[in-house]
């Protein structure tokens, strides 16, 4: 009895532990820290840029051993990088003062090493530095643009307008940074918009290192080169709270947001703006370095990023894109748990958000056990060819061992309140965009097939406030469907989708997947997310 009782007091200490400890992290203040002032050069190396270099000291020629500042594209060998430091300034973070305004935007000219195919601003014809080896030309680290020495005259003294992405950057002279009374760091305290005549809509960059390709450092550095350093953000120390708060400092303009990573990526950001009421609702854009980037396959980013990253062409694409409303879903899961102790039986909640998919059976436990063997400590190497290698190899290990036969019988389906009669199946996907599975589009594939549900309207909208159900039939279909041989088994559409789960079963929400013991579940409506589509063309 006093164990009974014991154990009841811990748990009530527990869960008043909890509490107070999320309420701290709710009321405290969010701060953002700042370098304060003019930094020193961010070195890195050679390799990120895919290209030779001369370093901007000594002129020697550098393929693989050597550094480049991502701020400003200063490269230095590794003998000369103190004497760099010294003799070459970097992008300025921030300006104390606005009073002079045309000493805050003055050109950040660095010699040589420009990029392939740039033009003189002067008089138009290519930069060409083919035919000769050592530093030549001058490209401004802000605006980007280019000049020949021969013509760099007449363009040394001019002012920067921060050239043809001025709409996306956070100018050094906009930003506000205090020191708080015995503070040991600046933090960020507010963004005063740019006097420009153009709309402005400042880009903030996030990216995920951890994502199932490795190209997120070559995307910071490329980035920090042509923006303000500030607003790119690497994921895998912190989440993009940070990052996020630039995007409130900046109202009422609304921030275009890039999120370099895959869809659980994507998901991260968007649930943290719902959860920190970012308003305006920025709008997300996405280059895709994950496994499936279903989401950046159905807004036009691709199936994968590219081979070689291209900052200006990404940023132009971004700047074309038009914004779209995305279905945002709550999966509310209750599970029933009856106590020990003599109190009332207690009804645990759990709430998911869903943007693209959600599934029970055997593909989520596919995906279940690559999360494991990716969390390995002997998953040594992040690739996208390797993850893809590990999906076959599960997926091919539940073609011999069948873990999730009869799940039609541990499942009950309602759909806008009427149960469904499921036939065999081994996995039920409800779906909120037409691409699963890395690019299986259920619902163009199974526009002739009957429906064993609902009625099935011919129209597909990830903004629609409707759902598309369908099943999977083993892990073998699932094959057949990726490569076109099969087509999935049609369950009809609903604004709202309830499951009753009898057994512990492997489940997944855009591709994050656990294991759920018996309960109720519904996914329902619950509001829309801004995201850009690419525009073709």
């Amino acid at each position: 009895m006093l164990e009974g009782w014991f154990n009841l007091f811990l748990s009530v200490f527990v869960i008043l532990g909890g509490v107070w400890l999320a309420a701290r992290f709710i009321l405290r203040e969010d701060v953002v820290y700042i370098p304060d002032g003019r930094r020193r050069h961010a070195w890195k190396s050679i390799k990120l840029l895919n290209r030779g270099c001369f370093c901007s000291i000594c002129e020697t020629l550098m393929s693989s051993n050597g550094v480049f500042c991502e701020n400003c594209g200063v490269c230095s060998d590794n003998g000369c990088v103190r004497k760099a430091d010294v003799e070459f300034r970097c992008k300025e973070l921030r300006i104390r003062t606005r009073a002079d305004d045309g000493r805050e935007s003055r050109h950040l000219w660095v010699k040589g090493n420009l990029p392939l195919g740039s033009e003189c601003c002067v008089c138009s014809e290519d930069v060409d530095q083919s035919s000769e080896l050592g530093l030549f030309g001058q490209r401004c680290a802000w605006c980007q643009r280019s000049a020949h020495d021969k013509c760099f005259s007449e363009v040394s003294g001019s002012l920067c307008d921060f050239g043809e992405f001025r709409s996306m950057i956070f100018p050094p002279k906009c930003i506000l940074a205090s020191r708080s009374k015995g503070a040991p760091k600046v933090h960020l305290t507010g963004i005063i918009p740019p006097e420009w005549k153009d709309q402005w809509n400042p880009l903030i960059v996030v990216a995920n290192s951890k994502s199932g390709s490795s190209g997120a450092a070559e995307v910071i550095a490329q980035m920090r080169g042509i923006l303000h350093p500030l607003q790119v953000f690497e994921l895998e120390s912190h989440g993009p709270q940070e990052a996020l708060q630039w995007a409130i400092h900046a109202a009422p303009a609304t921030c275009r947001i890039l999120v370099a990573g895959g869809d659980g990526t994507v998901g991260w950001v968007l649930n943290t703006i719902l959860q920190m009421k970012v308003e305006p609702q920025p709008e997300v854009a996405i280059l895709p370095l994950g496994t499936g980037n279903d989401l950046s396959r159905v807004l036009g980013w691709g199936a994968e990023g590219p081979d070689v990253f291209n900052p200006i062409d990404y940023l132009r694409k971004i700047r074309a894109a038009e914004p779209i409303k995305l279905d945002r879903w709550l999966i509310e899961i209750g599970v029933h748990h009856q106590s020990r102790f003599p109190v009332p039986r207690f009804h645990f909640r759990r709430s998911v958000f869903m943007y693209n998919y959600f599934s029970i059976g055997v593909d989520a436990l596919v995906t279940l056990n690559f999360h494991k063997a990716r969390e390995s400590s002997l998953y040594l190497f992040s690739s996208r060819f390797i993850n893809k290698a590990l999906y076959l190899c599960f997926g091919t290990h539940q073609v011999v061992q069948q873990d999730c036969v009869d799940l039609e019988k541990k499942v009950e389906l309602y759909m806008d309140d009427v149960k469904i009669n499921l036939p065999e199946l081994q996995s039920i996907v409800v779906l909120n965009i037409d691409s699963w599975g890395a690019g299986v589009k259920l619902w163009e594939m199974s526009k002739d097939s009957p429906s064993h549900g609902s009625v099935m309207r011919e129209m597909h909208s990830i903004s629609d406030g409707v759902l598309e159900v369908f099943g999977v039939v083993s892990s073998f279909h699932i094959a057949q469907l990726q490569v076109g041989l099969s087509k999935p088994v049609r369950l009809g559409q609903a604004r709202n989708v309830r499951f009753k789960i009898f057994s512990t079963l492997p489940v997944q929400a855009d591709g994050e997947p656990w294991m759920q013991t018996p309960c109720d579940m519904s996914i329902g409506h619950s509001g829309q997310a801004t995201m850009l589509r690419k525009v073709t063309g």
